[in-house]
């Protein structure tokens, strides 16, 4: 089965299986028996495993029936993505939020209101949704449409189990973070439950662009495939 798209496809169904019990039930069974360090390092170890794994897998199986060409009008729509997409991982990385593992606390504190988290409380997840969009969008065949979607699946619906992990582990404290964020992007803005301030983002916008434009360039020397429109 090595090198072929069922193991593609096993490998992805793996890789979401055991990023879901994080988020369920079967975690808080896990911790009692083993313990919460006990159980990070293990699903630490595992996740990695599986990783590696999908990566082999993808790069080993067939590419498969090209299903869509989506042309320069796609790579355009990408290169838009992309730049958002980096924005957000770069903000989801250094900004203070309550989704993160173990930071459930930040619900007291104000910075946890502020910055990316007015946007939505889940930049990591949506930067990693955005980047599965935008790559699946320019790779139409099969092989790429499973690698790719695998992580925006698990990303987009990442937001809604971790919304009701923390609701179980935080009680009123989620509640009160529920009210003045949104998961969806811009919705408690638009909602008026949270106010934009480009105050604590303007670094961390200069600090996405300028690693999009890394990525841009390199894209072709690390993956070898361009971004550019042809």
């Amino acid at each position: 089965m090595t090198g072929t798209l069922g193991e593609l496809i096993l490998a992805a169904l793996a890789f979401l299986f055991i990023h879901i019990i994080p988020s369920s039930f079967l975690r808080e069974r896990l911790v009692s028996r083993i313990g919460e360090k006990g159980y990070l390092a293990g699903f630490s170890l595992l996740s990695l495993t599986v990783l590696v794994w999908l990566v082999f897998a993808f790069r080993s199986a067939p590419v498969g029936e090209m299903l869509w060409d989506a042309g320069n009008a796609g790579r355009y729509l990408a290169m838009l993505l992309m730049l958002v997409a980096l924005i957000l991982f770069v903000s989801a990385n250094t900004s203070p939020n309550p989704t993160a593992v173990g930071a459930g606390k930040l619900v007291e504190r104000e910075s946890a209101y502020s910055g990316v988290n007015t946007i939505t409380r889940h930049p990591l997840m949506w930067s990693i949704t955005l980047w599965s969009i935008a790559h699946i969008i320019n790779n139409g065949e099969i092989s790429a449409v499973v690698f790719f979607g695998a992580f925006g699946i698990l990303a987009f619906s990442g937001t809604f189990l971790i919304d009701a992990k923390k609701a179980r582990q935080l009680k009123n404290g989620w509640g009160a973070y529920k009210a003045r964020t949104s998961n969806i992007p811009f919705a408690a803005i638009l909602e008026g439950r949270a106010k934009l301030s480009i105050k604590p983002l303007w670094w961390r916008i200069l600090l996405g662009i300028a690693l999009y434009a890394v990525l841009f360039h390199f894209h072709a020397f690390v993956f070898g495939v361009s971004p550019n429109p042809i």
